[in-house]
Parts: structure tokens; C-alpha cells; sequence
């Protein structure tokens, strides 16, 4: 008999209690028996409650924003135009089953220019299986299985939420045209969290296959549009050493990722059809938070090697450079500014691009970015958020080809104004 028929069936036998005490005049205080009563099934019931709340959490965001440019298209047909290229919905969901038992998904909708479609896509963001081998008061080790986020720098593994990122564009170091090559990996991850008095350290380890199949990332590496195949995943890994020091105030990591790639292609005469790809990443970043003052910084560099690629590219195995520093300042608690310069070439040997241009006939600007942002922030409520940035661009990195498939007409120095507004629950 489960424990609400056991009350059903005491409250019923208090009420026949009742009626016989009254048939015999003696005086009973009903008051106090039922409302005894009433109090313990409250108890239980709030005792659901907390164990469901505690168990099971729902949590979700969306934020849209507005584009204009002066030169390149970002997120969509923005140049000499406004564009609503970027939309971000999420909804995820954790679950803790046993103590060292739990599960957790997001389902993300992302519409970014040509990238995914004007109609945008539903993808899984995550969604994996936590097991939590070892959790001792200094620390803990356990291990995940399925899409897992890939820790690189400081923002990858939140970059689509945009409370956890100063700016509405992420630094250059992060990849936005090759995005999906460094967001997930679908195998599994070993993480260990170990704390000290001086600081707390991290450490997480991926490995398992990565979504390369993105037609940005193959016109990211072959400069043409038309090429027909598809990029295919092998075994790559990612890997992070996080240190954090008085609860956040400082923050150091060491990031490293080695990805590998080939093409399949749809028929023999195809010119990429033997195309391999292998990317070595290597990343360190620094960040104090302060009560009205910030400071971040990110170098990066990465290793590339194509082999028998046949057209677009002038060096086979360039070596790419990223970095940027960037100050924000609090004026009060929900408003601040932010002020970024950002740099990123696609060839330490060729910083000019001169020689890629003499090679391959396309525009010197496609190697290089240099980009001065300026924006600001304000958080309305703890749930709504706005935020305004201007970008003083020169070149072109980085831009999406995709939005930008007339190569000539692709210009060096341009400006980016960008408006966002977000909410979350």
C-alpha cells in the first residue's frame, strides 16, 4: 500500500472516529486532528517539490541581432543595409539521477547569415552523460559521454549565450566562419577539478570526432564556392588546463586542440578528392576581474597542413597567428564599456598577404584582420539585456565567404555597427 492510500485510509478512519465520539458525547478537538493531518500531507508535497526542483532544471536564452556594414556582408546581406542575420535560441535541460549520476542537453536554433540558411536549424548543442567517479572535499575526477563542449579559451564552451561574453562578435581567436570545427565533440570527456588555497585547478580532456562538416569550414580552406564534397571528421582532441585564483578574479588557461579531416568526395574528377586536412591549435589566455575594471588577453596560434589540395591555396602548411587585449570598465552595476583590438593572420610569412595574392590571383585582405571594437553593455533586468558596438576593420580573414561569394568585390577596410538584444531564463 503506497503512502497516499496509507493517508487516505487514517484520515478516513479519523472520521469515523469523529462521528462515533460524537454519537457518545465525548469531546474531541477536530480542529487539531485534521489540520495535523493537513500539515504532514503539506510536507510531502513540498518535500516533491524541492526533490524535483533539485533534480531537474530547465534553463534557456534567445538574443537577435541587427547588422549594418559598410563594406563586407556579416550575417547576411548586411553591407549599406540592415540585417537580422543572427538569431540564437536555446533551451537545455540537466537531470541528476543519482549522486554521481547525471545528464544534461541543450537544443540550440542558430540563423546566421548564409552559414546555415536563410531558415535557419535546430542542432543538438550538447547533450551528454555525466559520471562522476571521484568527489573528495579538495576536488573531483569524472567522466562524460556524447556531445560534449570543446574547452578552448576562455568563451567557446558558452559562446553562443550572450550574457557570457563581453561583446556580441567573439575575438578572431575563436573561428566564427569555422565555428562548428571547434564547438563539439561527439566521443567523450575526462575532467578533473582540484582546489587549493592559493587557487583552483581544471583539467578536461576530448576526444571523439568533430562537426566538420560545414560548407563555411571547406570555403574557409579551399577558397572556392563550387567545391561539391564535404569535409568528414577523424579522431581529434581538445584539451584544457584552467587556474583560477581568488574566486575568479584571476583566470589563466592553457588550450590545445589537434583536428583531422578529409574530404569525401561526390566523384572521381573532383580536384579535392584526395584533400586531407590535420589543424593544431594552441592557445593561452589571461583574464582579471575586478569590482569596476577588467582586462583579457588571448594569443593563438595554429598549425595547418593540407595535402594534395589542388586549388585556392598558396601555402599547404601555413602557421596562423590570433590575439587580442581588451579592457572593460563598470561605470554601475548594470552598465559598462568595453574596448578591444584584435588581430589574426592566416600566414606569419605572409602578413601582408602579398604573395598569396601573386599565387592565386585573389585579394591580399583574405589573409588578414585587424579590428578595433568599442561597445556597450547594459543589463536591464538580471533576465534582459542590450548592447551596442562599432568595429573599425582592416581586412578580411574572416568574414563569411558564404555571405561574400564575389571575391573581387571584397574590401579591405570597412566598419561593422552591430546592435543585440537578449534574454534568458
Amino acid at each position: 500500500m503506497n503512502r497516499f492510500n496509507t493517508l487516505m485510509l487514517r484520515n478516513i478512519l479519523y472520521f469515523v472516529c469523529l462521528l462515533s465520539c460524537s454519537v457518545c458525547a465525548q469531546e474531541i478537538d477536530t480542529e487539531s486532528v485534521i489540520g495535523a493531518s493537513t500539515q504532514e500531507d503539506n510536507k510531502l508535497w513540498e518535500g516533491a517539490k524541492k526533490a524535483w526542483r533539485d533534480d531537474i532544471q530547465f534553463h534557456g536564452f534567445l538574443s537577435q541581432g541587427l547588422f549594418s556594414t559598410s563594406g563586407n556582408n556579416v550575417y547576411g546581406k548586411s553591407k549599406n543595409s540592415v540585417s537580422a542575420g543572427l538569431t540564437e535560441i536555446g533551451l537545455n535541460i540537466s537531470y541528476r539521477a543519482l549522486k554521481n549520476l547525471s545528464f544534461a542537453a541543450q537544443g540550440l536554433y542558430r540563423r546566421a547569415g548564409a552559414t546555415t540558411g536563410d531558415a535557419g536549424e535546430v542542432t543538438l548543442d550538447f547533450g551528454f552523460v555525466d559520471l562522476n567517479l571521484l568527489n573528495l572535499q579538495e576536488g573531483r575526477i569524472g567522466v562524460r559521454g556524447g556531445r560534449i563542449k570543446n574547452p578552448w579559451g576562455l568563451y567557446n564552451e558558452t559562446r553562443d549565450v550572450a550574457f557570457t561574453h563581453p561583446t556580441i562578435i567573439l575575438p578572431l581567436t575563436y573561428f566564427e566562419r569555422s565555428r562548428t570545427l571547434m564547438l563539439a565533440t561527439n566521443g567523450g570527456q575526462l575532467y578533473a577539478d582540484y582546489n587549493t588555497s592559493l587557487g583552483n585547478l581544471s583539467f578536461k580532456f576530448n576526444y571523439g570526432w568533430v562537426n566538420a562538416d560545414d560548407k563555411n569550414i571547406l570555403t574557409a580552406i579551399t577558397y572556392d564556392p563550387t567545391a561539391s564534397g564535404h569535409l568528414k571528421s577523424k579522431p581529434s582532441f581538445a584539451t584544457q588546463l584552467n587556474y583560477e585564483m581568488m574566486g575568479g578574479t584571476y583566470i589563466f588557461a592553457l588550450s590545445y586542440a589537434d583536428l583531422s579531416m578529409s574530404y569525401q568526395a561526390k566523384n572521381s574528377g573532383d580536384p579535392y578528392a584526395q584533400m586531407k586536412a590535420n589543424i593544431e591549435a594552441f592557445m593561452v589566455s589571461g583574464q582579471y576581474n575586478g569590482e569596476t575594471f577588467s582586462f583579457v588577453g588571448e594569443y593563438s596560434l595554429r598549425w595547418s597542413e593540407f595535402t594534395d589540395i589542388r586549388l585556392g591555396v598558396a601555402d599547404t602548411s601555413p602557421v596562423s597567428e590570433y590575439w587580442y587585449v581588451q579592457a572593460g570598465y563598470r561605470f554601475v552595476d548594470d552598465f559598462q564599456a568595453t574596448l578591444r583590438y584584435d588581430s589574426a593572420v592566416q600566414n606569419i610569412n605572409d602578413k601582408s598577404g602579398q604573395v598569396f595574392h601573386e599565387k592565386t590571383g585573389l585579394p591580399a585582405q583574405l589573409t588578414f584582420t585587424h579590428d578595433i571594437t568599442f561597445g556597450l553593455r547594459w543589463d536591464i533586468t538580471p533576465v534582459w539585456m542590450i548592447r551596442a558596438e562599432y568595429h573599425r576593420v582592416h581586412g578580411a580573414t574572416t568574414i563569411n565567404l558564404l555571405d561574400n561569394p564575389d571575391f573581387s568585390k571584397i574590401v579591405k577596410n570597412w566598419n561593422i555597427y552591430a546592435l543585440q538584444v537578449a534574454f534568458r531564463f
